[in-house]
């Protein structure tokens, strides 16, 4: 399910976090197409204490958010005050959280058992979509772009470069 439980952002895009929805479920995908064309079945459920606890862990954080905060009232909240729509953390925990596939977290059945025992984890990445540069970096060329683009404006009205 994308954009499902616990996914929505007020802070970014939600297409940062369906990005890494998908790829995740690219993750789970694979093997169980490669049991296929083995002529093999797999089937993959997360186990009940994988969510429970996952559950929790996000829970935490969001009971001590503005979100929980009994003068809000929103849509974030069920009938029974729990938050189901956002996230507690931020995009980049998303992304990391959903960076790898850990098959012991699964109840894996079928006759290709053995394409998940083979590589039981599966690392996937993140895409990255903040910068790599620093704030410095980028400070220091914004200079260098004015300074660069004044000397131009000088040099083109001086005297010396006029064409006779």
């Amino acid at each position: 399910m994308l954009y499902g439980p616990n996914t929505n952002l007020g802070h970014n895009s939600i297409i940062l976090m369906i990005e890494a929805q998908s790829r995740y479920i690219n993750g789970l995908i694979a093997p169980v197409l490669a049991a296929r064309r083995q002529g093999s079945s797999l089937s993959l459920s997360p186990k009940a204490s994988v969510v429970k606890a996952y559950n929790a862990r996000v829970q935490e954080v969001l009971l001590k958010s503005s979100f929980n905060d009994p003068n809000c009232n929103s849509w974030y909240k069920n009938d029974a005050g729990l938050i189901t729509n956002n996230w507690s953390g931020t995009v980049v925990e998303y992304q990391k959280n959903l960076a790898r596939v850990d098959f012991e977290d699964y109840e894996v059945e079928g006759s290709g058992v053995d394409v998940v025992r083979e590589k039981p984890v599966v690392d996937l990445g993140r895409v990255r979509e903040e910068t790599l540069v620093s704030d410095r970096v980028i400070t220091v060329m914004g200079v260098l772009s004015v300074g660069a683009v004044a000397a131009g404006f000088v040099l083109r009205n001086s005297k010396y470069l006029r064409v006779r």
